[in-house]
């Protein structure tokens, strides 16, 4: 307060010297409003006996004349009925010095009748410099004749009222806003203590709580206030339980690991030598407090304006130290403001000798000295004196992750970051991107990597289709980020810098600054990862957010778009008749399209929402019935931006904007209608649908067939969010066939029973016929049902079955691809190898006729040959294991009809199947690879050779 005070006056009045900040709480108490709640004003008292008070007043004025500052003394914080002290100049006056009274319930202010001048003595009152001051001796006894006039009363506590205003002829005038109202106080305490009031606003605060103290529960702490560089202003507090031992202390450590050894100590203590508390400097070379040798010259030297007392059962010091550190003696303390230190407080009985142990402690969370409110994110600044940007639309969560920026210049930021992190090897990172899209953006994170400490970098999202990066910065850019704050507690990361953004011709990496430019701020959380020394974020996982494209110079934050003001709702009596409509199984989504001619379609999107901000409902079309490649028409509001029917494209597993659609959209897509109505968005355009040079434009074929794809969700300015499961697929139409009607997803059925088949012949028939081809040969050596052992039926039994599926399989996926064969991608390798896995296994029973009998010299030959090509065929068919992942995972998110439940449970069955027999398989394989013929002698050894007839 009183540094802010000083700077203020220092820049309206340099010469002005009549009032004394400097001595505010240490000769005199004083009470100075924020500049926010006056134009300049201030009070100080210092009671130079029980019926003296010496006062001082002033008010930043433009005049002499007609201008008043007083200062009512109230046992509640309103105005009405308590006396005043005002500086005025009531009319063409000059100023002074006079009583006042302010009427019951605040109506007015009330002049005081007679003379009471003889009550003011030594008084000063002048106008310099554009500031009127009063300075007096005030006698405050009161008065016989007039009980409205002060009477000091030492056991009362007081609410200083302090106003400004004009003055009428008859006396005050109306203040308006120029009012403050101070902390209750004692006029006889010129230095009234620990003021809690200002923690967070003037000054820092650290209070710990008793469960972060032994044997002390509160009423311990410390405030620090910087002045400059090397100048900080603490205040230290704590228990003084003087009914032991007159002689108390507490002492304030600054350690970087919550340990109270070799650390630099700043102690309030009254030794016994001493008749009051002061502060000093002291050192713990230990687990001991130790004193510093020439200790006291230092001190006073270094701490200047230091008060100390002891009363109400606590002990108080204050005092400005100077923290640039003793070359001669580098236990003294030396503040790196780049450095949060774990305040660590004592409490105790000092000697002669100096600090006794301790019998109480505590230890603060990291706490950085030049930050006011040490709560890390601080939201009430946000859009007055920064930018943030608070994601709320990430599929899963978004881990409270925000972001801060605030300009110090064109070449430097200010930069905050934050979120809920549970453990090192995570990252909190915010993009700067010009097209709303994580690809070929420069990132500021704050991230941990093999488990060290988190710290602030650049990195860079590199995009060359269809690989991804996140690239590393190739210099060393430590000094770009300055006055760092990096703090990890209790889950919740919290990192600021300053970040010069100049950019490097030599590292992509290094953000280089437009102030012309609008970004969005895009916000991501995840793991890191280290690949050797390969190192680099690892995917978000969907807790990732987009901001609108905004100026960074701008602080105000976007709001939400507004609701579109259309009246028009979806029809469904039409559809059928006038139109085509696909309802999907949620029956609260539907889209519906009447084609005009071959060059213009007519749709509708009509789907519930909780908002018309913010979300969408997208319609794809598919030849296949896969959602890549798709063009899409949508039903959008991209973040803040109105509603409205857009076009975009599906590539990947993600939806893409495209380059220069809002100028094809105005030429393409006419008669628009848009309304939200009883939670439901609802777009209608005209499309024209001929095509554009642009294929990611949707192009209509008359003659083909298409897959209609719904899906719904959230949308950021960056695009369209995840979906998850709010996406329907339609079976193959032409949009010209108007009875078409909502039937779904047959073609994904194949898929699954196709899954199904190949999983049940692969990884159960199979596995079966080899094990007891290989294992249970022996058992039931007299049972022949049909004259054939019983392994052998089974053998043969299990293999025809899954043969029989295979090709059951085989057909199923043929007609599900329209009977066309793919030879591209992930999918097109596992047809090509599956053929041959196929072949093989058919290829089987008819080897199968060529055996000869068991004791044939050239059954052996056989037998390698029938059960390698059983084996080639089982390890090719293993690959199956993964696509049949990748399948139960899109039915998963695709199904959401009533029989998905009984498929679930089918798929978890095979699962366990999968899991067992194919670790049998391989067993089973790896003993017919190394098995020789002279292991199949040893079991002729102790069967007999009827039991491998056949």
């Amino acid at each position: 307060m009183k540094l802010q005070f000083l700077l203020v006056f220092a820049l309206i009045q340099p010469s002005y010297q009549q009032f004394d900040a400097s001595q505010c709480q240490i000769s005199k108490g004083c009470h100075i409003p924020e500049s926010t709640q006056s134009n300049g004003m201030g009070v100080a008292w210092s009671l130079l006996d029980d019926e003296t008070l010496l006062l001082e007043l002033f008010v930043n004025s433009d005049e002499e004349k007609g201008r008043y500052v007083a200062v009512g003394f109230s046992n509640d914080e309103h105005m009405g009925n308590e006396p005043v002290i005002e500086c005025s100049a009531i009319g063409n006056q000059k100023p002074s010095m006079k009583f006042s009274f302010d009427k019951t319930n605040g109506k007015g202010n009330e002049r005081i009748a007679g003379d009471y001048t003889a009550h003011f003595s030594n008084n000063t009152a002048v106008f310099e410099n554009g500031v009127l001051y009063c300075k007096s001796n005030v006698k405050v006894s009161g008065s016989s004749e007039n009980s409205n006039v002060f009477k000091f009363d030492p056991s009362t506590q007081y609410h200083l009222l302090l106003a400004n205003g004009k003055t009428t002829a008859k006396g005050l005038g109306y203040h308006k806003d120029q009012s403050s109202v101070s902390r209750k106080l004692r006029l006889s305490e010129s230095s009234p203590g620990f003021d809690q009031s200002e923690c967070g606003k003037t000054k820092g605060c650290t209070m710990p709580a008793a469960n972060s103290c032994y044997n002390v529960d509160g009423n311990i702490g410390a405030s620090y206030q910087v002045i400059s560089d090397n100048q900080i202003a603490f205040e230290i507090f704590g228990p003084a339980n003087t009914t032991v031992n007159e002689n108390v202390y507490v002492a304030l450590g600054f350690s970087d690991d919550e340990k109270m050894a070799n650390i630099s100590v700043i102690e309030c203590s009254n030794l016994p030598s001493e008749t009051a508390p002061t502060m000093k400097f002291s050192y713990n070379p230990g687990f001991k407090n130790a004193r510093i040798d020439g200790e006291p010259p230092i001190r006073a030297k270094f701490i200047q304006q230091s008060i100390g007392r002891i009363s109400d059962g606590s002990i108080y010091c204050k005092g400005v130290v100077n923290v640039g550190g003793e070359a001669e003696n580098p236990q003294i303390f030396k503040w790196n403001k780049n450095q949060g230190y774990h305040l660590m407080f004592a409490a105790g009985f000092s000697a002669d000798t100096g600090l006794t142990q301790h019998w109480g402690s505590c230890v603060s969370i990291l706490t950085f000295l030049d930050q006011v409110n040490n709560l890390g994110f601080n939201d009430a600044t946000c859009g007055l004196t920064k930018g943030c940007f608070t994601p709320t639309d990430c599929t899963d969560g978004c881990d409270d992750i925000r972001s801060s920026w605030s300009l110090l210049s064109d070449n430097q930021i200010h930069v905050e970051l934050t979120g809920k992190v549970n453990a090192t090897n995570k990252y909190v990172a915010m993009g700067f991107s010009t097209n709303g899209t994580m690809g070929n953006t420069s990132v500021i994170e704050c991230s941990s990597f093999d488990n060290s400490n988190f710290s602030m970098t650049f990195s860079y999202n590199l995009v060359n289709a269809p690989d991804y990066s996140n690239l590393r910065s190739t210099s060393d850019v430590s000094g770009l980020f300055t006055n760092r704050r990096v703090q990890f507690v209790d889950g919740v990361l919290y990192c600021s810098a300053d970040v010069a953004v100049v950019g490097d011709a030599n590292d992509q990496t290094v953000f280089k600054y437009d102030p012309a430019t609008k970004y969005s701020i895009i916000m991501a959380t995840g793991d890191t990862s280290t690949k050797g020394n390969v190192k680099g974020l690892g995917y978000h996982k969907k807790k990732r957010s987009v901001a609108p494209l905004q100026l960074l110079s701008d602080y105000t934050p976007p709001t939400a778009a507004p609701p579109p003001s259309g009246k028009g709702t979806f029809d469904s009596s039409t559809c059928g008749k006038d139109k085509a409509c696909y309802t999907p199984p949620n029956n609260v989504d539907t889209v519906a399209y009447k084609v005009l001619n071959d060059s213009y379609i007519e749709f509708e999107i009509s789907s519930t929402q909780s908002s018309s901000s913010g979300v969408y409902t997208a319609l794809g079309f598919s030849n296949d019935g896969k959602m890549n490649p798709a063009n899409v028409i949508e039903c959008s509001s991209l973040g803040s931006q109105p509603l409205s029917m857009k076009f975009s494209t599906n590539s990947g597993y993600s939806n893409d904007r495209i380059s220069g659609e809002e100028a094809i959209r105005s030429q393409y897509i006419t008669n628009t209608e848009t309304s939200y109505v009883d939670g439901k968005i609802y777009c209608k355009g005209t499309v024209r649908s001929d095509g554009n040079s642009n294929a990611a434009i949707f192009k209509y074929t008359p003659k083909q067939q298409y897959h209609l794809i719904i899906a719904k969700g959230t949308a950021s300015p960056g695009g369209l969010g995840y979906h998850g499961t709010n996406r329907y697929i339609s079976t193959a139409r032409l949009l010209t066939d108007l009875g078409a009607g909502n039937e779904s997803g047959s073609s994904n059925t194949l898929l699954i029973l196709h899954a199904m088949f190949m999983t049940i012949a692969w990884m159960t028939m199979v596995p079966i016929a080899v094990i007891f081809a290989r294992v249970l040969r022996s058992s039931w050596p007299t049972t022949k049902p049909g004259g054939l052992l019983i392994w052998f039926h089974i053998h043969r039994g299990a293999n025809l079955i899954g043969i029989a599926l295979m090709i059951a399989a085989f057909v199923l996926i043929l007609i599900h691809k329209d009977w066309k064969f793919t030879t591209i991608g992930w999918g097109g390798k596992h047809a090509i190898i599956g053929i041959i896995a196929l072949c093989l296994a058919w290829l089987q029973p008819f080897i199968s006729t060529l055996r000869c009998s068991p004791n044939d010299s050239r059954r052996p030959i056989f037998n390698y040959i029938h059960r390698g090509i059983g084996v080639t065929a089982m390890v090719l068919a293993s690959h199956y294991c993964h696509m049949y992942c990748w399948i139960s995972f899109y039915w998963r998110e695709t199904r959401r009809s009533a029989r998905s439940s009984a498929y679930s449970n089918f798929r978890d069955l095979c699962i366990i199947i999968v899991l067992y027999n194919f670790q049998q398989c391989c067993r089973c394989g790896h003993k017919v690879i190394y098995k020789d013929e002279r292991s199949f002698g040893q079991n002729r050894r102790y069967t007999d050779a009827a039991h491998f007839e056949n």
